[in-house]
């Protein structure tokens, strides 16, 4: 499986009145395996990624969330333990990729997926907001990190 692995630890305003994680809190998770893969590249893995998608250039290209969908399969419980975001690319447009996700439980004593998700993310000029297509460069980096797929229950 090619995925890359981020390390987040949970902060204590994450929880909500039952003591859980929120809700909220896991579209940040989320958010954050994103600009630690396409902008710092400070996943486990090198991916090489973060060198197509930084966006340092004002003008330049920029990553666009068009959608989101989050699918939660368990109550995650506030712990020490840091959660693992697994991410990887489960679909390669012209355009676009989609991101996908498996939230793990750090504190679990064997893999335990909390929440699956998915991002439909379109690459845009910087300028003018409007889809332009991948550069070579930046579909090869993002192949190598392609894998199934999710299906998640409702769609």
């Amino acid at each position: 499986m090619a995925r890359v692995h981020i390390d987040l630890e949970l902060r204590w305003g994450d929880q909500d009145a039952y003591g859980h994680v929120n809700n909220v809190a896991f579209a940040r998770f989320l958010e954050e395996a994103r600009v630690r893969t396409f902008w710092l590249g400070s996943g486990r893995e090198r991916t090489g990624m973060e060198r197509h998608f930084r966006g340092n250039d004002p003008s330049g290209p920029k990553m666009l969330v068009a959608s989101q969908q989050i699918e939660f399969a368990r109550v995650l419980e506030y712990s020490e333990h840091p959660v693992v975001v697994e991410l990887w690319i489960g679909k390669l447009g012209g355009s676009s990729l989609e991101v996908h996700y498996e939230i793990i439980d750090g504190a679990a004593a064997e893999r335990t997926v909390v929440a699956r998700a998915i991002s439909h993310i379109v690459i845009v000029d910087g300028v003018t907001l409007r889809p332009i297509r991948l550069t070579g460069d930046g579909r090869t980096s993002v192949e190598a990190w392609t894998d199934d797929p999710l299906v998640l229950r409702r769609g």
